[in-house]
């Protein structure tokens, strides 16, 4: 019996969560939204243009080291570059 109170309750909460959302989407006026974009947390998230002047330069990788096991009476472990 608790385990579906449990299960109702969550139901109960998910249900309400959304129901504000919809809430929030349908009766908040459109410039308080525009204005939050503009101003809130995910201000300046636009899509920007490439950096180095837009000529599509390709970004050069940065070589990695890897060890490798070398075959032998004690087996070392050796630095490689990638």
């Amino acid at each position: 019996m608790e385990a579906v109170l449990w299960i109702a309750l969550a139901l109960a909460l998910v249900a309400l969560g959304g129901s504000v959302t919809w809430l929030i989407g349908t009766r908040v006026p459109e410039p308080v939204f525009e204005r939050a974009q503009l101003h809130g947390r995910f201000a300046g998230l636009e899509p920007r243009p490439p950096r180095g002047g837009g000529r599509g330069r390709r970004v050069r990788r940065v070589r990695q080291w890897r060890l490798v096991a070398v075959p032998g009476p004690m087996g070392q472990l050796v630095p490689v570059r990638i």
